[in-house]
């Protein structure tokens, strides 16, 4: 006889003898929790406990840590760079204490100029821009989680192939980081299509925003990750670490997540209730939706060049922040990689906090009906990108590191307040074209091509170098806010409009399940404390 204990303030015993030839079916109350148990099919069974945690809370949470691990390798590699290049200075001006590895079997350096650097990051973006609209369309046709898991897994795995090859070759390296950038660049277009199924009207810019914050929030963690375990551990530390832990979230990723909430056994009957009284009309992937893209109407839409433009921008800046920033730091005011790493961590912190923020806000202005979604779009982008644009363009005249570095905070926190509006934006424009809409927007990347490029043939171990990069980079940005300014919109295109339905040939495989019940009305638990942390989801 097994014995199943109910946690809480009300401790109860249920005592359960199984015939492995009856399904048996249950649904108990208590005042502070709600379990299911559930005879599956075998001899076992199996509780499954649901403390009013929203089963797109867990998506939300496992997108959040997917973009924290998939985009934290950009900043790995580039501190792992600025590292093992012996034309930079590892025992420079620093905060702590010298790097310990330094002189053993644990460092490395290499000839290597920061040129080569930077072609390998252009071979990441290369990679990357090839994979982006064929990564829309394969979302849409194919099961959009499987392909940002399988990104996630293949990329990590490339990170420990690195870490044991990179000394000795660059083509090795050169290869390696193309491959990288072709299986990453399939993630966005992705998780747009993961963000339509899962999202619910009133809270499309918060879900975007919790899940996208772990992109920008990466570039923090990873920074202090690897500049501690590059200075003090080993040289490679950093990529195995990074690699391994992308692994083990892949596997996760693929265990838990599901391609649609009508997907999802588990969904419960008040989550059920929001996504279908909420508009929620993305089903599953399905080959007629692929077959009827209107690609006439996306490709001459002004909002959706608008948008494109505003990414190839953002792209743009993205990687100047990400990976020549700290090359910035070391040129001008000579830091060592610890050092970089500290500094260049605390920008991504309040990024990502504004994102949280400015989704959450725009949700509600919106859903109050105090301002339209076409408005709520242009502030977030006008006044985080605007302000993120004029503030690259001063730091590229301070004459202190630590100016520069509260520059950056600053500017890099208006500039989540901006990506809690653009990164939504391809649902609004076109729900169930989403991911299309994405892969054609996120192809905007080569922005990071030109940026790269641009850095490698301007700088020079100079400020004036710097001031002339981060001043063009800058203006770019600017200009773009103010084309989204004038032809940015958050309203559904007419061109979008059919039925969603019409277009879905596929049926939901969602079991319909019936439970036996006691007469205690059941409890509403989403407002309690079973799940810390996730009570934005109402």
């Amino acid at each position: 006889m097994n014995t199943v204990f109910a946690s809480g303030a009300e401790r109860k015993h249920f005592f359960i003898n199984p015939s492995p030839s009856v399904e048996r079916k249950f649904k108990v109350g208590l005042r502070n929790h709600n379990f299911q148990l559930i005879k599956i099919k075998g001899n076992s069974t199996a509780l499954h406990c649901i403390m009013g945690c929203p089963k797109r809370a867990i998506v939300v949470l496992l997108s959040f840590l997917g973009f924290l691990v998939l985009f934290g390798f950009r900043t790995v590699f580039t501190m792992v760079m600025v590292y093992v290049i012996k034309d930079n200075d590892n025992d420079g001006v620093t905060l702590f204490k010298e790097c310990t590895i330094n002189g053993t079997d644990y460092d490395l350096q290499l000839d290597w100029s920061v040129s080569t650097s930077q072609y390998f990051n252009t071979a990441y973006f290369v990679g990357y821009v090839i994979t982006q609209l064929p990564g829309g369309f394969l979302a849409v046709r194919f099961s959009a989680t499987k392909i940002f898991g399988g990104s996630i897994f293949k990329s990590g795995s490339c990170f420990v192939t690195l870490a044991f090859t990179m000394k000795y070759s660059r083509i090795i390296v050169f290869v390696i980081r193309f491959i990288q950038g072709f299986v990453e660049g399939v993630c966005q277009p992705a998780m747009s299509s993961i963000v339509s199924a899962w999202a619910p009207k009133s809270e499309r810019a918060r879900i975007v925003g919790l899940s996208y914050s772990g992109l920008y929030l990466s570039t923090s963690l990873a920074s202090v990750v690897t500049g501690a375990a590059t200075c003090y551990v080993s040289w490679h530390a950093g990529l195995f670490i990074y690699g391994i832990l992308g692994i083990i979230l892949s596997l996760v990723w693929f265990a838990v997540v599901y391609d649609s909430p009508e997907k999802n056994p588990h969904l419960s009957e008040k989550e059920q209730t929001i996504f279908e009284r909420e508009g929620s009309k993305i089903k599953i992937a399905s080959a007629d939706v692929a077959k009827n893209i209107p690609w006439k109407s996306i490709l001459t839409s002004l909002p959706v060049w608008a948008l494109l433009l505003t990414n190839v921008t953002r792209s743009w800046v993205f990687a100047t922040i990400v990976m020549e920033i700290p090359q910035y730091f070391a040129d001008v005011f000579g830091l060592n990689v610890a050092t970089i790493g500290f500094l260049t961590s605390f920008p991504p912190v309040l990024m990502a906090v504004f994102i949280i923020f400015g989704g959450v806000l725009m949700d509600e202005l919106i859903k109050k009906e105090k301002i339209s979604t076409t408005v709520g779009r242009k502030l977030s982008i006008c006044i985080g990108f605007g302000s993120e644009a004029a503030i690259i363009i001063v730091l590229g005249f301070v004459k202190s590191y630590t100016v520069a570095s509260i520059l950056l905070v600053i500017g890099e926190g208006f500039a989540g307040f901006g990506i809690a509006g653009y990164k939504v934006n391809p649902v609004d424009l076109a729900p169930q074209y989403a991911s299309v809409l994405a892969g054609l927007v996120t192809s905007g990347v080569f922005g990071a091509i030109v940026s790269t490029a641009i850095a490698g043939a301007l700088r020079q171990k100079n400020a004036e170098s710097w001031q002339k990069i981060l001043v063009i980079t800058g203006s770019v940005h600017l200009f773009a806010v103010i084309i989204y300014a004038i032809f940015g919109s958050g309203k559904q295109q007419e061109w979008a409009q059919p039925a969603y339905e019409k277009l879905v040939t596929a049926k939901s495989e969602r079991k319909q399940t019936t439970y036996e019940s006691t007469n205690e009305p059941f409890p509403d638990t989403s407002s309690q404390n079973g799940c810390v942390g996730l009570h934005i989801f109402k």
